[in-house]
């Protein structure tokens, strides 16, 4: 009796909890928005799964700040949950019920979503792309300086975490339009061109299966040539105007005209680069935009600048502010004419020009003194193109000297005859 009345207790204890669990069960089904929208996690516990009613395999885990979906399949017997990226109520329902119907879809053919998603986060990124590009490409010391800092400065920061293969013409429509609207167009178009360099190394080299670019050529806008040559009249102006800038903004812009070199190569010249029995300048191959050494005759007006300068311990032209400030990397040496340029254009009113523009009115006029094209090419250290670059080895140290001073006599000529 004791034992029949014992019995009877212990199926009523377990029907109810046989029962409590049936309505916690119950519990944990959804099937509308409404349903959704009201879930939260049960008592006692930190989040709780749901299930949709019709759809097992489709999950809403439930936290005290979020709602995750998550969906179950079964892909060569081994059981996988995908997470998706965004929970509800960014996805909602209905949504997230076609998104589960093309998981299992996939998964009844043998695919597994889970295992792509794992492929795509390891496919490389547009930073990567660069990264690669800097690695495997050789490419002159300035030349890569530049074209780091452009990558730096715009691609890494706007398109660096993309997927490489992710990339679309909007993106680059976006990258140009961007540089160009802060008034930089020259640089937004040498930037699309870098990402465009450095892509077709990435696929060459099978880093990459798809290269967008040859699609994307027509991107960027029309970029005019600089032309600026100085008048005589400007020439002088500038000249006079020097006498208020500091010693090394005066003779490095006035050795610009004289000889008609890259202004960093002619900011960055060294005491030991500088031959005082032949009065010659040799630009270190990894000082020059080509990589290959360049020597520059000293005629009298260019060897009276630089001659007291010799007792310099290091550089023709050093400077203390690039030796300490943060960044300077120690260099010690001039490096921008920039604020020079800014206070000349006001004190001459002559305005639109660059140092670069230095460079090209001594081109000029050496053409202007009939100095032969190779021999004008040759002082300004350009490489010969085609076959006269592979068997013409000649330094033409005395033609460069000669046209070099026919390009100082015109600029004496034209300092007393201005008015």
């Amino acid at each position: 009796m004791l034992s029949s009345k014992i019995l009877r207790i212990r199926c009523t204890y377990f029907a109810l909890i046989f029962s409590r669990a049936v309505m916690i069960e119950s519990r944990k089904k959804f099937s509308t928005d409404r349903e959704v929208a009201s879930l939260s996690p049960l008592p006692g516990q930190k989040q709780t799964e749901f299930f949709h009613k019709n759809k097992p395999g489709l999950i809403l885990r439930v936290g005290q700040k979020k709602k995750v979906w998550v969906i179950a399949y079964t892909v060569d017997g081994k059981r996988r949950k995908y997470t998706l990226k965004k929970g509800y109520p960014d996805i909602g329902l209905g949504e997230a019920v076609k998104i589960y119907n093309e998981i299992k879809a996939k998964a009844i053919s043998g695919d597994d979503p889970l295992a792509e998603r794992v492929k795509q986060k390891a496919a490389p990124t547009i930073q990567d792309v660069m990264g690669h590009y800097f690695a495997e490409t050789s490419m002159a010391p300035k030349t890569r300086s530049e074209s780091v800092r452009l990558s730096d400065k715009d691609i890494i920061p706007v398109l660096g975490r993309k997927r490489a293969i992710d990339l679309t013409r909007q993106d680059v429509k976006a990258l140009h339009r961007g540089i160009v609207e802060r008034g930089a167009a020259v640089m937004a178009n040498r930037t699309v061109e870098l990402l465009r360099r450095a892509y077709n190394c990435a696929y060459g080299e099978e880093l990459i299966d798809i290269n967008p670019f040859p699609n994307l050529k027509k991107i960027q806008g029309t970029e005019s040539p600089r032309d600026k040559v100085l008048k005589d009249s400007e020439i002088k102006a500038i000249w006079a105007a020097l006498e208020r800038e500091s010693p090394n903004m005066r003779d490095i812009m006035r050795l610009l005209l004289l000889l008609g070199q890259r202004s960093m190569e002619t900011m960055s010249m060294a005491v030991d680069d500088i031959d005082q029995t032949r009065k010659e300048w040799t630009v270190p191959a990894n000082r020059t935009k080509t990589g290959k050494i360049n020597v520059v005759p000293l005629p009298e007006m260019a060897w009276s600048i630089i001659e007291p300068r010799l007792t310099n311990p290091e550089w023709i032209f050093p400077s203390f502010h690039n030796t300490t400030r943060v960044g300077a990397k120690g260099d010690g040496h001039s490096k921008s004419t920039k604020d020079a340029r800014r206070r000349l254009r006001k004190v001459t009113g002559i305005d639109n020009w660059t140092a670069h523009d230095l460079r090209r009115t001594c081109r000029t006029i050496m053409a202007r003194e009939g100095v032969p094209p190779h021999i004008a090419e040759q002082v300004l250290g350009h490489v010969q193109s085609g076959i006269e670059g592979v068997y013409d080895q000649h330094t033409y140290i005395h033609e460069k000297r000669h046209a070099l001073e026919k390009v100082e006599a015109a600029i004496q000529k034209l300092l007393v005859a201005c008015v």
